[in-house]
């Protein structure tokens, strides 16, 4: 089975950490959620398909958008998150506005049907793919000629402060662990514009472009509400693996000192540094509808 891994994984505890965490994320993410919907510029009647869709945050933003007559699919891995996107679904009434459907699907091996959607967009959600080549193969099987590509991945970890700032404080005491790079899938698997460019020209993809993207990334309302929330993160579990009580003790102190420093009246706020990537199926796209 094609990322039986990561399936397992975003259909576990994953999935319910960010289900559970809905509102934070939405709020730290949004704002890269609103530079894919302002680049793909959806219209009423088309077809949008959303690729790792979470909690349905960007494929309700979209689906607004595409009334009357228009789709949005968001799919995805994880069965918490997606039945918290259909309840965000119902509560919101969208359906009455534009079809909405959420979906447990893997982007990389879903028989879609050939040349039925006019954007396919995601929200950091395709940087975990088992075979990226294929994958995206498959998504661009999946636009009509003319469709449009818009996702945003993560740049270099180091350009990333969301997860640096904290990390840094934490590695004065804990060893430096492994957050993945580009060997495998993981959040900064695509961090490289050359591997992005060829990987979507693979793809069949053309009209490529890639923008930096560099947004304060909300975290929580105060050092301590940050704290708390990143001690619930996996990437807590990867920082402190095999570390005595003591020592992760002293590892924490250090970041509630780093995030009361980055603190202000509305939050803390640390910056999240991405690419907003756009690439075009070759062809004349036809109208909506």
């Amino acid at each position: 089975m094609a990322n039986e891994e990561q399936a397992a994984h975003w259909d576990g505890s994953a999935g319910e950490h960010w289900a559970a965490e809905q509102e934070r994320y939405d709020r730290m993410l949004g704002p890269f959620g609103e530079r894919i919907v302002e680049a793909l510029d959806p219209r009423p009647g088309e077809r949008v398909l959303d690729v790792g869709c979470g909690s349905g945050d960007l494929t309700l933003r979209v689906a607004e958008r595409l009334a009357p007559g228009g789709e949005a699919l968001g799919i995805d891995l994880s069965g918490p998150m997606l039945e918290r996107a259909r309840r965000r679904a119902g509560a919101a009434g969208l359906a009455g506005l534009a079809g909405v459907r959420f979906a447990r699907a893997d982007a990389q091996v879903h028989r879609f049907e050939p040349a039925s959607f006019d954007g396919v967009i995601s929200r950091f959600g395709v940087m975990f793919f088992d075979d990226p080549p294929v994958a995206f193969a498959n998504l661009t099987a999946a636009l009509r000629p003319g469709g449009r590509m818009v996702f945003t991945c993560w740049r270099d970890l180091l350009a990333n402060e969301w997860l640096m700032v904290p990390a840094a404080a934490a590695l004065e005491h804990v060893p430096m662990p492994d957050f993945g790079g580009s060997s495998g899938p993981g959040p900064f698997s695509l961090a490289d514009p050359d591997d992005v460019r060829g990987l979507l020209a693979g793809a069949g993809l053309d009209h490529i472009e890639l923008a930096e993207v560099d947004e304060p990334t909300w975290m929580g309302a105060s050092g301590d509400d940050t704290l708390g929330f990143l001690q619930r993160t996996e990437m807590a579990a990867i920082l402190m693996a095999d570390v005595d009580e003591e020592l992760a003790a002293r590892a924490w102190a250090a970041v509630a000192r780093a995030l009361d420093e980055r603190a202000d009246p509305d939050g803390v706020h640390l910056q999240g540094s991405a690419w907003l990537v756009t690439a075009r199926r070759p062809g004349s796209a036809a109208p909506p509808g």
